[in-house]
């Protein structure tokens, strides 16, 4: 393996093991809407204008916070926060009132809790297809560039996506960016290029045998 090889080795396997200690210790950062928070629930009976609910929420609760329309008539809104005091709520409560005539008062809203979602349960229906794809990449591979070393071509297919797979994650434990509906995209697009490497590397190999 040359230097550079070696040194850009290095680095990553640093970057995991840093990864590997921040996760154990504070766990990767989620979005709010996997996070433990509490929510609040306004049925308003009128269709509702969800910037203005928006702005409602940025200036009670500030950032970050979730507003969204959950009935098919938009005529209810639910807001969500890492947390929601009482005094929070009731002035969200009343603000809106200020702009919808509706019945429901403050003192009948009631803050509810939502649990966290697991990190396996987020992405568990991307597993199975990911896994038949990586199968059928490892397959293509060992057919097309056996004259390499069916296992040199195993070991590179499996473990260059899989250390790259394992850096993406460390880097997102270690700057708190926030595991989310995006990440899987991420993901994919750090396995295509992990992929586009080992051909690549499996092409020069071949043609220099050639």
């Amino acid at each position: 393996m040359k230097k550079k090889n070696l040194i850009i080795l290095a680095i990553m396997i640093v970057i995991i093991i840093i990864g590997i200690i921040i996760t154990s210790i504070f766990g990767l950062n989620k979005e709010l809407r996997f996070k433990d928070s509490q929510k609040i629930d306004i049925y308003v009976g009128q269709e509702i204008d969800l910037n203005k609910i928006k702005n409602i929420a940025n200036e009670v609760l500030g950032s970050p916070n979730m507003v969204q329309i959950i009935e098919i008539y938009g005529d209810m809104v639910t807001i969500r926060a890492n947390s929601i005091s009482t005094e929070q709520k009731d002035s969200i409560v009343n603000k809106v009132k200020e702009i919808y005539e509706f019945d429901q008062t403050a003192e009948e809203t009631d803050i509810e809790t939502v649990p966290a979602t697991r990190i396996r349960d987020m992405f568990k229906k991307y597993i199975l297809p990911f896994g038949i794809a990586e199968l059928i990449i490892l397959i293509y591979m060992t057919i097309k560039y056996y004259k390499n070393g069916i296992f040199t071509v195993i070991l590179n297919t499996v473990l260059v996506p899989v250390i790259c797979e394992l850096v993406l994650i460390s880097l997102f434990a270690i700057t708190r960016i926030p595991i989310g509906i995006y990440t899987p995209s991420l993901i994919l697009i750090v396995f295509a290029c992990a992929i586009t490497y080992v051909v690549s590397k499996m092409e020069k190999q071949q043609n220099a045998k050639a």
